[in-house]
C-alpha cells in the first residue's frame, strides 16, 4: 500500500511537458529537424534562435538510424535501418544574457544530401540572443565513416526573429568526400526559410539548392505552405499542415527527378492525464504527379515525471503508394516504415528531456 501511494504521488507532482523530442514531432507527422509552426527544442535545427524559448533543458534520444539515400533529395527518409540505431542528444543553457546550445550526433540535411556515403557524425554549437529583435548563429560539423569512405563537412545557421516574421537557414560551406578512393567537393549549398504567424496560422516557404564539384549533382526544391494550431480544449490540441513543394534532381547518371506534390499533415496532441500525453497524425498526398495515393499515420505518447519527460514514437505505418518521392516532398524529413506492427519493433524512437 505505501508503495502504491508512493507511486500516485510522484505521478501526480509533474510539471508542464517539455516540448523537445524528434519522436514527439514526428508522432505529429513531423520532420526531424524541426516544424515551421510547432513549438518544439528541435526547431533549432531550422532556426537556431528558436533556443531561446527552450532554456536549460538536456535533450537525449534514441532511435533509427539514418539510410543512405538512393539520390540527391532535398529532404532524406527517415526509414529505420535495420539492426542499426541512431543515439543522440546535447543541452540548452544559459550564460548571462545569452542562450547556448551543444548536440551531437543530429546529422542535417545539407550535408546528408549530396555526399555517399553519408556523414555519420556530427556536432553543433549555436549561440542566441534575445532583444528587439532575436537571433540565433550555430555552426555544424559532419564527417565519419572512417577508412576508405569518408565524409568530412562544415555548415552554419543562422535565424533572426521580429515579432511574428523569422527568418533562418543552413548553409553548407566546406564539404568533401571520399567513397572507393574516389573524391569529390561539394559547391554551396543552402536551404532557406521564412515563417510569418498570423493568429493561429503560420504561413511558411522555404528554398532548397546544392550542387557537386563538375555539376554532376544538382538539387533545388522549393516549397510554400500554411500550418494551423487549434486549441480544442485545455488539454487537446489540433494540428493541420497543407504544402505545395517542387522537387529537382539532376544527375549525371540515373537517378534524375522533377516533380511536385501537394500534401496535407491532419495531427492532434492531447494531455490525456496529468503525466500522460497521446498524440497522432496522418499524412496523405493530395495531389501529385506520382505517389498519390501515398499515405502515412504515426502515434506516440508523452510520459511527464516532475522534471523528465520521456517521449516514444509508439508505430508508424504507410498505406499503398506510400514511396520516397511523396515522402521527401511532403514531409519536412518524416517518412513511415513499411509497415505497422506492435511486436518487437513497436517502439522505433524514444526520447528523454530534462528540465534543470
Amino acid at each position: 500500500m505505501k508503495n502504491t501511494l508512493a507511486l500516485v504521488l510522484a505521478l501526480a507532482v509533474v510539471s508542464s511537458p517539455a516540448y523537445a523530442s524528434r519522436a514527439r514531432l514526428e508522432a505529429l507527422g513531423e520532420g526531424k529537424n524541426g516544424s515551421y509552426y510547432i513549438n518544439d527544442a528541435r526547431n533549432m535545427f531550422l532556426n537556431p534562435a528558436s533556443i531561446t524559448k527552450h532554456k536549460k533543458k538536456l535533450l537525449l534520444e534514441l532511435g533509427s538510424a539514418e539510410p543512405t539515400a538512393i539520390a540527391p533529395s532535398t529532404q532524406p527518409t527517415d526509414a529505420p535501418v535495420v539492426g542499426s540505431s541512431r543515439a543522440q542528444g546535447g543541452f540548452i543553457n544559459t550564460f548571462g544574457d545569452f542562450t547556448y546550445a551543444v548536440y551531437l550526433n543530429n546529422v542535417s540535411n545539407t550535408s546528408m544530401n549530396l555526399f555517399t556515403p553519408n556523414p555519420t557524425n556530427a556536432v553543433e554549437v549555436a549561440f542566441a540572443g534575445e532583444g528587439t529583435i532575436g537571433w540565433g548563429l550555430s555552426v555544424v560539423h559532419g564527417y565519419g565513416p572512417t577508412g576508405a569512405n569518408t565524409v568530412n563537412t562544415w555548415g552554419a545557421r543562422f535565424g533572426v526573429n521580429k515579432d511574428d516574421l523569422a527568418v533562418f537557414g543552413t548553409v553548407g560551406l566546406v564539404g568533401k568526400a571520399v567513397n572507393g578512393g574516389v573524391e569529390t567537393k561539394s559547391k554551396l549549398n543552402l536551404d532557406l526559410g521564412a515563417t510569418y504567424q498570423l493568429g493561429d496560422f503560420t504561413a511558411f516557404g522555404n528554398f532548397i539548392a546544392g550542387s557537386l564539384e563538375n555539376d554532376v549533382a544538382k538539387t533545388s526544391a522549393y516549397a510554400v505552405g500554411v500550418g494551423h494550431k487549434k486549441e480544442m480544449t485545455k488539454s487537446t490540441n489540433m494540428f493541420t499542415r497543407l504544402e505545395a513543394r517542387k522537387m529537382k534532381v539532376e544527375n549525371a547518371g540515373p537517378g534524375n527527378m522533377n516533380a511536385w506534390n501537394l500534401p496535407v499533415v491532419l495531427g492532434a496532441e492531447a494531455q490525456a492525464l496529468s503525466w500522460l500525453a497521446v498524440r497522432g497524425s496522418i499524412t496523405h498526398s493530395l495531389l501529385g504527379q506520382t505517389d498519390t495515393a501515398a499515405t502515412s499515420v504515426a502515434a506516440g505518447v508523452g510520459l511527464t515525471f516532475g522534471d523528465v519527460t520521456i517521449d516514444g514514437l509508439v508505430a508508424t505505418g504507410s498505406g499503398a503508394g506510400a514511396g520516397a518521392l511523396a515522402t521527401n516532398l511532403g514531409t519536412n524529413g518524416q517518412a513511415s516504415s513499411s509497415t505497422f506492427g506492435f511486436g518487437d519493433g513497436m517502439i522505433s524512437r524514444i526520447a528523454m528531456t530534462y528540465n534543470f
